[in-house]
């Protein structure tokens, strides 16, 4: 992949477990505490990936379809004009960093460095065009999806 590909040419064996795969907890750790590595890897990364989700949204577009994509960084890309509608997914900080920690293995410093280098979800609650909370139960994160899914499927 190209991806892969670049990360290799850029820093050599750094990034690449002895499996030949991504080694995604020492890249994580790199992106949320050197601006550099952080930089030159959504130099790399962003534009590969935008070419890969407009190049699928043109496709899904011919057959009269819709498609949901996930961009967690979509304002802080400038992406949010490349799609009809934008929804953000909102938690407090508190959960949010819980999720992280959870989710990703890291420690609460390392979660908090990961939220330090994004917008806060309260801005991008504010950018969106429609904002789901996931603050509360499963269920209600659901039903707010299906709603939305709904309005939008008339």
């Amino acid at each position: 992949m190209p991806g892969w590909q670049g990360v290799k040419d850029k820093w050599g064996a750094r990034f690449i477990n002895f499996a030949g795969h991504i080694d995604r907890v020492a890249l994580r750790k790199a992106l949320f505490t050197d601006s550099e590595v952080r930089y030159n890897l959504e130099q790399l990364l962003h534009p590969l990936v935008r070419k890969e989700i407009l190049r699928l949204v043109m496709k899904v577009k011919k057959q009269r379809l819709g498609m949901v994509v996930e961009v967690p960084l979509l304002f802080e890309v400038g992406w949010q004009d490349d799609f009809d509608l934008v929804v953000a997914v909102y938690s407090g900080q508190k959960s949010c960093l819980e999720r992280i920690v959870k989710r990703d293995q890291v420690t609460l410093e390392e979660g908090k460095a990961a939220i330090s280098v994004q917008m806060s979800l309260e801005e991008k609650a504010l950018l969106a065009d429609c904002v789901i909370d996931n603050s509360g139960p499963l269920a209600w994160t659901v039903f707010q999806v299906h709603h939305l899914a709904r309005l939008f499927s008339m």
